[in-house]
């Protein structure tokens, strides 16, 4: 199959007067533009003293430039209808804005003026410097960050790699508005930026704003010149304790940078061990022998010397043995190479995600402006694909031999501070086996059938890609739960898609990734069922695997246990998230008796106790066809879908459904404050109350008061983040049900501000209700709301899931568009009506999750 993508015909790449780098891509298949600023400098490019400085800066663009003040420039663009954001890479920093197509010059506008003409007012900095202190805080909270931090300083000894991106609270606490100004003038130049446009516009128009905003030439003379990796040439280990619940491993190796010929290979051997649920190590580390809850290799290779990387969670008890399977993997490629098979799906893997990644314009924006400023040259990005097709077995097996050696390890491992394994160097040298010898705007009708047993099928057309997507939905979910079967649900859910009366879980796996597709199980409140994408070609053979998944599900009693392990640990990992664990026990103080209390994932008790049969008796109870919606979208001919859906699922009999209807949760009258210890950096907090239901008409004010309070424009940020620092992490939150829902404002600080930042959301929202929102901040919040609602539906897969539940849940497939429409009528009389009707600052329920004793 060609990889030419039809979006991708035309491309422009422009070099212009100010020595800015242009890269446009017209593409009117949404009506939606994506903007970026790649700033070719990072935290690669820090002195030891400088660490932090290129994330600092990212920060502060958006505390006010020459032309917009601070909070003006989140609150232009989301008024728009946009967002904006940005990130810091070690090689690079980038800003993005993605737009409705009417308001893009906008978002350019913006995003030139923060990259050129920041002013870096001194009180914003001191503010903005304890938000990024308490960024570092959240990180130290985190077993991810954690692992990969200490990996990147332990396979790193010389090269600027070895700090971790966001720098140190010295470095950070140290900086002077002179240090920021000189490293900001050193490298935000023109000449050493890459603006990449992709989305609903006339390139002349890009080429003529962008020359406008960029009129004139600047000096640029920063050099970059670190000095060089020195060879590893003997195993490194860093073994940590920490108050976490499972067990953290990373491994690397030491890997060329981009443009290296190797990199092809290792990019397929990364697919080929830790991609899919039938990678090997997947398969035999996860599924056949059950030492790891879940494990993943990539391939790293940015602009300078990369690393191959294997990441896992697991028990601590199955540690050493989990090091002796990846290490056997690892000399078995060696010793024996890998099949044709595996290289024809590794290939197709790699293939089929490039094309998945032009569903959006993000997705086509990143990878154009990636390839630019790491090879110099955007449309190198189909040579890329040409050269993952030219792998050979052959060269996979070289690689694996020159990198993937003892000698060249670096392993790190994050224990429970009650565990007893020890791990040395000696030990990890004797797991290590003998070494092998090497030598749109196209908008299509939504087509509705319903088969006589009662399943309903909904079809959209979407010829632009070679692909598809598909989503089933039932009623069920925790609503249906009781505190016996909690967990039953996702139980059930994650047991789809682990093997069919016809194939195992590995068979299963293997023939979805040979599809280079995707079939996964989920579940919520109120639904569960199965979502999946595919490549149009497999079309016939992936709806035969629905099919099987749906109606001859095994429920295998030894899948049954792998998965059962996974959810507990799942559910002991809630407390390494304590932001999210501060939302499962907010909704257990809120909604009391009412099922919404209960936790997804059940509890330990109850998921330990759930049998085959248990499951079986749930599943086949709310699997019935009376109770399924199938969605459709993508490069499909929906007379040919209803054929095969007809033969597939035509003959499955009708079933009773009986759906429970628990009495509706009821608001406290009252401040209620519940607490959980855990032994963290950061204190983590919920306060709010009941809200609305996803039937009320109340739900479409609440939702923009949403955005009035959360975002970078928004006042919780403005106030408490922006002047007063209080905070990192933080945002309203309002979440609907088919009964009643929540709203709540989350934050995490520290705890010697715990006090001031609870009071101070107290005081926001009573300023809320004495004062009522403008009409201004309403505009605003309609832009915002409605330009992301259009943005966060671009892919097929996106578009499915919503018909699905739509559907279901009896609002009409079309709901999406009677959405927007009930968004663009409220009023600011509405929204103040809510805001009376459910905002209650002194009667909450508030959750914390910390150090709070």
């Amino acid at each position: 199959m060609g990889i030419k993508a039809r979006a991708a015909e035309e491309l422009y790449i422009w070099h212009l007067p100010s020595g800015l780098t242009a890269v446009v891509q017209p593409n009117d298949s949404a009506p939606v533009v994506a903007m970026q600023i790649w700033v070719k400098t990072g935290s690669s490019h820090e002195e030891e003293k400088e660490a932090g400085i290129s994330h600092f800066i990212e920060h502060m663009v958006f505390k006010g430039t020459e032309h917009f003040k601070a909070g003006e420039v989140a609150k232009l663009i989301e008024g728009s209808g946009g967002s904006i954001n940005a990130y810091t890479s070690f090689d690079y920093t980038v800003f993005h804005v993605i737009m409705p197509r009417l308001k893009w010059k906008i978002g350019l506008r913006i995003l030139a003026d923060m990259v050129l003409h920041a002013t870096f007012d001194p009180k914003e900095m001191e503010s903005e410097k304890q938000v990024v202190l308490e960024e570092i805080r959240k990180d130290k909270d985190s077993p991810y960050y954690m692992l990969s931090d200490t990996l990147f300083a332990t396979a790193y000894k010389v090269y600027p790699y070895r700090r971790p991106i966001i720098g140190y609270t010295k470095t950070v606490k140290s900086f002077t508005r002179a240090d920021v100004l000189h490293y900001y003038h050193k490298w935000y130049c023109p000449a050493n930026m890459v603006a990449v446009i992709v989305g609903d516009v006339k390139a002349n128009e890009v080429k003529t704003a962008l020359e406008e905003l960029f009129p004139q030439a600047s000096d640029c003379p920063a050099q970059f010149s670190p000095s060089a990796e020195p060879v590893q040439r003997k195993l490194r280990l860093k073994v940590l304790q920490k108050p976490f619940k499972e067990t953290y491993l990373a491994m690397g190796f030491p890997i060329p940078g981009i443009g290296h010929p190797d990199v092809y290979a290792l990019d397929v051997l990364s697919e080929i061990l830790g991609e899919g649920d039938s990678a090997r190590l997947n398969v035999n580390l996860k599924l056949k022998k059950a030492l790891v809850h879940s494990i993943a290799a990539y391939s790293f290779t940015p602009k300078g010397p990369g690393l191959f990387v294997i990441q896992a969670i697991l028990e601590d008890k199955n540690l050493k043995p989990a090091l002796k399977e990846i290490f056997s993997q690892i000399e078995r490629i060696k010793e024996k190479g890998v099949s044709l098979a595996e290289l024809e799906k590794a290939k197709l893997n790699l293939e089929s995600n490039f094309i998945y990644d032009q569903e959006t314009m993000e997705g086509w924006a990143r990878t154009l402006g990636s390839f630019q400023v790491t090879e110099g040259d955007a449309r190198k990005y189909k040579e890329y694909v040409d050269k993952i097709r030219a792998v050979t077995a052959a060269k996979i097996r070289e690689v694996t031999c020159k990198y993937l050696s003892l000698n060249k390890l670096s392993l790190v491992v994050i224990l429970p501070e009650e565990s007893q394994v020890e791990l040395n160097k000696q030990e990890i040298i004797s797991l290590w086996p003998a070494t092998a010898k090497c030598e749109l705007r196209e908008e299509k009708k939504v087509h509705k059938f319903v088969l006589e047993n009662g399943l309903t099928l909904l079809v959209k057309e979407n010829h632009r890609l070679p692909t598809f997507a598909i989503s089933v939905a039932f009623m069920g979910g925790v609503r249906v739960e009781t505190p016996k079967t909690n967990g039953i649900c996702n139980f059930v859910a994650r047991m789809l898609t682990r093997g069919t009366k016809s194939h195992s879980a590995v068979e299963l796996a293997t023939l979805i990734d040979n599809m280079a597709g995707n079939l996964d199980g989920f579940s919520g409140w109120n639904t569960f069922g199965v979502t999946g994408h595919f490549l149009s070609r497999f079309f016939s053979q992936s709806m035969q695997l629905l099919a099987e998944v749906i109606r001859e599900p095994a429920f295998d009693p030894q899948e049954m246990e792998k998965v059962r392990n996974l959810i507990l640990a799942a559910i002991r990992q809630k407390e390494d998230r304590p932001s999210s664990l501060a939302i499962s026990e907010f909704y257990k103080a809120l909604f009391q008796s009412h099922p919404y209390h209960m936790d997804i994932l059940g509890t330990p008790e109850t998921v330990s106790q759930f049998t085959p049969e248990d499951l079986k008796q749930f599943y086949h109870t709310y699997a019935i066809p009376n109770n399924m919606v199938l969605a459709v979208v993508g490069d499909v001919d929906p007379k040919a879908v209803l054929k095969t859906v007809k033969d597939l699922f035509g003959d499955w009999p009708k079933g009773e459904l009986n759906l429970p209807n628990p009495l509706p949760p009821q608001p406290v009258p009252k401040p209620v404050v519940t607490k959980k210890e855990l032994n963290k950096e950061q204190v983590h907090f919920v306060l709010g109350n009941l809200g609305t239901t996803i039937y009320s008409e109340d739900k479409y004010a609440l939702t923009l008061l949403d955005a009035i309070l959360s975002g970078q424009g928004g006042r919780l940020f403005i106030e408490l983040r922006d002047k007063m620092g209080l905070a990192y992490a933080l945002t309203f939150l309002h979440r609907e049900g088919m009964d009643t829902g929540m709203w709540g404002v989350y934050m995490a600080t520290s705890k010697e501000r715990l006090k001031e930042a609870i009071t101070s959301v107290q005081t926001e929202l009573k300023r809320l209700l004495q004062k009522g929102i403008t009409q201004e901040e309403l505009k605003r919040a309609k832009e915002y709301v409605l330009g992301n609602f259009v943005i966060g539906l671009q892919t097929n897969s996106q578009q499915a899931l919503s018909m699905a539940l739509n559907e279901r849940y009896g609002l009409g497939y079309n709901y999406d568009e009677v959405y927007q429409q009930k968004i663009k009528a409220v009023t600011v009389k509405e929204v103040n009506a809510v805001i009376q009707r459910y905002i209650t600052p002194d009667a909450y329920v508030l959750t914390l999750v910390g150090r709070v004793n």
